[in-house]
């Protein structure tokens, strides 16, 4: 995967996600990239390893991702920083706001924290 722009990595998240492609979506983040949020009220502190491995479940348990529905908004890019918020339903069946920061070195992008809610 070419990570050039912001947008191409938050892309190649929002398909992974749907596809449950786990080495996809582990292309997208930073080595040290942490994961922050609440899934279903219940607080989780980690890296993004943890959201890899739920969807290497999902993806072994046949988890159907149908009617998943994924969208960027508000993409903010200054110089090699950037933010972006991207809405997902039907993960699963759940629903995600994730609030993404982005960084880029030697030209490529990738996702360096991920704070994130269910809806």
């Amino acid at each position: 995967m070419q990570n050039t722009s912001p947008n191409a990595v938050l892309q190649a998240y929002i398909d992974g996600s749907g596809e449950l492609d786990r080495a996809r979506l582990a292309g997208c983040f930073h080595p040290n990239a942490i994961m922050t949020g609440y899934l279903l009220g219940n607080a989780v502190v980690g890296t993004p390893q943890l959201y890899l491995d739920d969807i290497e479940r999902m993806a072994s348990q046949g988890v159907s991702n149908e009617g998943y529905q994924a969208r960027i908004e508000g993409l903010t890019v200054q110089g090699s920083v950037a933010s972006a918020t991207v809405i997902m339903s039907g993960l699963a069946g759940l629903n995600f706001n994730d609030f993404m920061h982005l960084v880029e070195e030697d030209g490529r992008w990738s996702i360096i924290s991920k704070l994130f809610t269910t809806l």
